[in-house]
């Protein structure tokens, strides 16, 4: 029998309603879209037919309107399947999500600690190693507190030299790694004291920089575009 529990399920937002989905029941609606038939699906996505209806049956009943559209063919059989609308959304919130995940898949972690914190203009300081990062205040962090910055690669630029910026956060660093990865150079920074950081450029921008090993750059990013929290 197909291995149909431990599957990471995902939350997604479907017409107001909150249905949890995971990659076992998303093949399945892209084989019922391309198959047109649910009994057929469910061997190409090696889910029970039983257990296809009542996967079907349970997301309907979450989500409040069809999933499965079925008709019933006449004594010679020919009943065909095709996805309702919300069917339909729950495959593109579906990929939606897949695709913020791979995204963030490679986050950055930066380990700090609470210097200040401004009540008046919302913001905080925290101490990455010789650096301060401005970020908006957090009421689960205190002064003192051990923080944890959550930074996609792809939230950072680079910039040869300091210039004016409404930018809050500019670090220096030292390119000490390149990689092309999929038309983007992911470059690996050191920001002193044992703090690497990731960043993903376009390979336009790399040969406009003339970037290389050894370079000294200034990472910048937004004090909005981490993620943060205590550890």
């Amino acid at each position: 029998m197909a291995n149909i529990r431990n599957q990471p399920e995902y939350q997604l937002e479907i017409d107001n309603q909150y249905l949890l989905i995971d990659d076992k029941k998303f093949n399945l609606l892209k084989k019922i879209d391309s198959c047109g038939s649910i009994r057929g699906a469910s061997q190409q996505a090696q889910v029970p037919y039983r257990t296809a209806l009542k996967y079907i049956e349970i997301m309907e009943k979450v989500v409040g309107s069809p999933v499965v559209l079925t008709q019933r063919g006449g004594k010679g059989g020919g009943g065909a399947s095709q996805l309702a609308p919300t069917g339909k959304l729950i495959i593109k919130e579906y990929q939606k999500l897949n695709e913020i995940l791979q995204k963030h898949s490679h986050m950055n972690e930066i380990e700090g600690q609470v210097i200040s914190r401004d009540k008046e203009n919302q913001v905080m300081v925290i101490q990455v190693g010789d650096h301060e990062v401005i970020l908006p205040i957090s009421d689960d962090l205190e002064l003192g507190d051990q923080a944890l910055i959550l930074l996609s690669p792809e939230d950072i630029f680079i910039m040869l030299q300091l210039q004016e910026s409404s930018v809050r956060n500019l670090l220096p660093g030292k390119i000490v790694g390149m990689e092309l990865k999929n038309k983007m150079v992911r470059i690996k920074l050191d920001l002193g004291n044992n703090i690497p950081v990731l960043v993903d450029i376009t390979r336009y921008s790399w040969e406009k920089l003339n970037l290389d090993l050894g370079s000294q750059v200034f990472a910048g990013f937004k004090a909005t575009s981490p993620s943060v929290m205590k550890i």
